[in-house]
């Protein structure tokens, strides 16, 4: 059996993944203060494995930007422990915590980008967005919560409607493949 006809055999989860994301989705804008305490939580969960990620790069990677990836390291981990110690009492601390990660981060990549010559491009592209987004959520960082919490949900309700999408692709992939194989010929008694 091809890989195709094993992944459409479960399209259904794909499905059911989509209809948790839309409902993700419009409770993220309905109930924005909500979104933002779970998205503290995470992001800060998140913090803490991008921090592991960048020291044991700034031990074992390349000797020319180990210094970075402890800087990067550091600031990741110290900003996942501040979201994980306080994630509903200190919102406008995680949008600054996050302004300040993506600075750091871009600055990073921006450095990284000049010192490479592979994949130039999408790493300065890279770095100028975070860059830009971290300007913007520490020169506004009350509107930036309420704007996460809402891009957060519109993010969330877009990959639903793309996984049921491609969940009833799968299906209708699945009922075609299974029409097109005729069952076996049997040999006829003698």
């Amino acid at each position: 059996m091809d890989d195709v006809a094993t992944i459409a055999k479960e399209w259904w989860m794909l499905a059911v993944l989509g209809v948790v994301s839309l409902v993700c989705g419009v409770v993220a804008i309905v109930y924005p203060d909500v979104t933002l305490l779970a998205v503290g939580i995470i992001f800060g969960f998140y913090l803490l494995m991008a921090g592991i990620f960048e020291l044991v790069e700034a031990v074992v990677g390349d000797p020319a930007s180990r210094a970075l990836s402890a800087i990067v390291g550091i600031v990741a981990l110290l900003a996942g422990l501040i979201c994980l110690r306080r994630p509903g009492d200190s919102l406008l601390a995680l949008v600054v915590v996050l302004g300040a990660y993506l600075i750091v981060t871009g600055v990073a990549r921006l450095v990284r980008a000049f010192a490479s010559v592979e994949h130039r491009g999408w790493s300065l592209l890279s770095a100028v967005i975070d860059l830009i987004l971290g300007i913007l959520i520490l020169s506004w960082p009350d509107e930036s919560l309420v704007t996460l919490a809402v891009f957060f949900g519109i993010s969330l309700i877009f990959r639903g409607v793309f996984a049921l999408v491609a969940a009833f692709q799968l299906r209708k992939l699945r009922k075609e493949d299974s029409a097109d194989v005729a069952p076996p010929i049997s040999a006829a008694p003698a």
